[in-house]
């Protein structure tokens, strides 16, 4: 991922989450981008997730960390 460190600022200071819940954000990703195997979150990456098996096997939970991930990450994309 590119520009980790202004990803995170845009985390802290737009959307308001705490210091670790943006390192979180970020973690989770990379692990997004290792599933698809891209290095950046892209408009087609979601698409990607949704068909890769490695996404299949995680919980409930997991799949909507790393649905709402690649969200905030487009949002940012977008925002600057």
């Amino acid at each position: 991922m590119k520009n980790d460190v202004k990803f995170l600022d845009y985390l802290v200071n737009e959307k308001k989450l705490n210091q670790r819940s943006a390192k979180d954000v970020i973690s989770r990703c990379k692990r997004v981008e290792k599933i698809v195997g891209s290095e950046e979150i892209d408009n087609s990456t979601m698409d990607q997730l949704l068909l890769e098996e490695d996404f299949s096997n995680c919980s409930m939970f997991v799949k909507s960390q790393l649905k709402r991930c690649v969200s905030l990450y487009q949002e940012y994309v977008k925002e600057r």
